[in-house]
């Protein structure tokens, strides 16, 4: 079953998620290749897992690496637009090339539904923006007001740069669940980023009957073995 979700405008400023568990963030670097690095490498979305949730962020439906992105959704603030990655109608260029981005000063959220309380899900993000202008390069992103590193990485007339994936685990307490994103220059806030969203269930909670016949058949081994 696909994930239910939506997208609200906030003025939270690194605020940590309001609704639902606390996420656990990391990242990594987003590699791309090429001489210009034009292209995104395959094999660093994990994939294991029931897939809940595809999107790519501000643009259509495309499938990158195996994987079926649906058409996005997702609007941040500021809107949408297809500017953040090399001009090629290909998938693994439009994932980066279209997002989302938000307003100087707020942090935008990300409201997840329709999740199974006691289950494990695993958020991954791709945010990118490669055009190396003056002030775009450098740029950090907090996700829950949590640092997570650059990820733009552009150099104006010489490469695109590597991009930054951003992954989140928690244990749902909630059917829903938040996290807010915001980018940074320097100190100052640009608002949110995202260009491709995937969310998967990682981890299920035994039904109650299958929880008690699991400890049924340990007491059946207890009483053969004290025999």
């Amino acid at each position: 079953m696909k994930l239910k979700y939506s997208i609200l405008a906030a003025s939270l400023l690194g605020m940590a998620a309001v609704n639902g568990a606390t996420v656990a963030w990391s990242s990594g670097a987003f590699t791309t290749s090429g001489g210009i690095g034009a292209t995104l490498d395959a094999g660093q979305f994990a994939t294991d897992g029931t897939e809940i949730l595809a999107e790519n962020i501000g643009g259509g439906a495309l499938t990158f690496d195996g994987i079926n992105f649906a058409a996005g959704t997702v609007v941040f603030a500021g809107g949408t637009a297809a500017v953040f990655h090399e001009n090629i109608p290909t998938a693994n260029t439009l994932l980066a090339r279209e997002g989302t981005y938000g307003v100087d000063g707020a942090a935008d959220t990300v409201s997840l539904s329709g999740l199974t309380i006691g289950n494990t899900y695993r958020i991954q993000a791709l945010v990118y923006d490669g055009r190396g202008d003056a002030g775009i390069t450098g740029r950090t992103i907090e996700f829950d007001g949590l640092n997570q590193n650059q990820y733009a990485n552009g150099v104006s007339g010489s490469t695109w740069g590597d991009g930054l994936l951003v992954t989140g685990t928690f244990v749902a307490d909630a059917t829903t669940q938040d996290f807010t994103v915001e980018a940074f220059t320097g100190a100052t806030s640009k608002g949110g980023q995202l260009n491709a969203l995937l969310v998967h269930e990682t981890a299920v909670v035994p039904e109650p009957t299958t929880t008690a016949l699991l400890g049924l058949g340990g007491l059946a081994l207890i009483l053969r073995r004290r025999k």
